[in-house]
C-alpha cells in the first residue's frame, strides 16, 4: 500500500481529535474500518504511530515525527489547490505595495478595473523587499524601480510592466561653480565628494558606480545616508553632491541639474505573480499606472521627464 493524500488526512484527524470513536464519525466510516486502515499505515511507515488506550489514542515518537510531515504535506496541497481554483477569478481583496505615493495613488483608482473589491496598500522603502512580498504571495501587485541595466526576464513566477524610464539628475549646492549650467557632465564631477543612499537590492548604488567608471573615474562617496533631508543639508552646507531625482526637495539652498546623456536611468514599474488573480487585468494595470505616474503630485511640481517604456517588450510587459 502506497501512502495518499487520504492516509495522512486519516493520522491527522486521529491526532486531533484523540479518539477512534471520533474520528470514524468524522469521516462516516465504522471504528473496526478506521482501525484497519491505521494498522496498514502503521505497517507502510514500519511502526507505531498512536499509543492505544482508554482515554483514546496520543501519537507515538514516530507518530509526532509522521504528523510533521503530513500536515505540511497538507497545507502545501491546499495552496496547491487554492492557487488552481484562484487562476482567472476575481480577487476579493487586492493587497497593493510599492515604493513612493504611486502605490497609494494608483490604489485610488484600482476599482476601476476591480470594482467593488477591497483594497489594502502598504508602503516600504526597499524595492527588493516588494517583489519579494509579490514573489511571496503577500502582495498582489507591486508598484517599484530598478534601473536600466537589469534584466528582468528571468525572476521566476514574476510578470513585469514598465510604466516609465527617469533619468537620474545631480544635486548641486546653489552657487556651485557647474550650478549656473543646465546640464553637467558626470566627469566634470570626478573631484567632488558624493552622498549616497543606501543599497536598495535592485541594482543601486552599483549603477551609479558603473555610471562613474563609464566616465573615466571613481567617485568619493564619504557619505551613505538614509534620510533625503539629511543628504540636502550636506549639499547646502557644501560637503557633497548627490545623484537625485527630479523631485529632490532643494530648500533654495540646492539646485537639480540634468546630467548630460543621461548616464544613470531608473526604471518604474509593476509587478504581479503570473498566477495572481490580477494578472488576467495586466494590460488595464500598466495603462492605468502609466496614467496615474504621470499625476502623482510631487514637491517640485509634475515630472517632466519620463520617457515611453522601451519597444523591445510589447506594451512594456515582460515575463519573468
Amino acid at each position: 500500500m502506497d501512502l495518499e493524500l487520504r492516509h495522512l488526512r486519516t493520522i491527522c484527524l486521529l491526532a486531533d481529535t484523540g479518539s477512534v470513536t471520533k474520528a470514524a464519525a468524522a469521516l462516516s466510516t465504522s471504528q473496526p474500518a478506521l482501525t484497519t486502515q491505521l494498522q496498514r499505515i502503521e505497517r507502510e511507515v514500519g511502526g507505531a504511530l498512536f499509543h492505544r488506550g482508554r482515554s483514546g489514542v496520543r501519537p507515538t515518537e514516530l507518530g509526532d515525527f509522521v504528523l510533521v510531515r503530513a500536515r505540511a504535506v497538507l497545507l502545501s496541497m491546499d495552496d496547491l489547490l487554492h492557487d488552481i481554483t484562484a487562476r482567472g477569478a476575481s480577487p476579493t481583496t487586492l493587497r497593493v505595495g510599492g515604493v513612493g505615493p504611486l502605490a497609494i495613488e494608483l490604489s485610488a483608482r484600482l476599482p476601476e478595473i476591480f470594482p467593488n473589491v477591497p483594497v489594502h496598500v502598504r508602503t516600504e522603502y526597499s524595492p527588493k523587499l516588494v517583489t519579494d512580498l509579490v514573489r511571496a504571495g503577500r502582495l498582489d501587485l507591486g508598484t517599484t524601480i530598478d534601473y536600466v541595466d537589469r534584466d528582468l526576464s528571468t525572476d521566476g513566477p514574476l510578470s513585469w510592466a514598465m510604466l516609465a524610464v527617469e533619468p537620474l539628475h545631480v544635486a548641486l549646492w546653489a552657487d556651485h561653480p557647474l550650478a549656473d549650467k543646465p546640464s553637467v557632465a558626470l566627469s566634470d564631477l570626478a573631484d567632488c565628494p558624493w552622498a549616497l543612499t543606501p543599497p536598495d537590492g535592485t541594482g543601486w548604488p552599483e549603477c551609479f558606480y558603473l555610471a562613474c567608471q563609464r566616465a573615466g573615474f571613481t567617485p568619493q562617496v564619504p557619505y551613505r545616508l538614509y534620510e533625503r533631508s539629511e543628504i540636502r543639508d550636506l549639499i547646502a552646507r557644501r560637503r557633497a553632491i548627490a545623484p537625485c531625482q527630479s523631485d529632490f526637495d532643494t530648500g533654495g539652498e540646492v539646485v537639480i541639474r540634468r546630467l548630460e546623456g543621461e548616464p544613470i536611468q531608473l526604471r518604474h514599474l509593476l509587478v504581479w505573480r503570473r498566477d495572481s488573480a490580477v494578472n488576467g487585468s495586466s494590460d488595464d494595470l500598466a495603462r492605468l499606472a502609466r496614467e496615474v505616474l504621470g499625476r502623482v503630485p510631487h514637491p517640485t511640481g509634475p515630472r517632466t521627464s519620463f520617457t515611453a517604456p522601451r519597444n523591445e517588450h510589447p506594451l512594456g510587459s515582460i515575463e519573468g
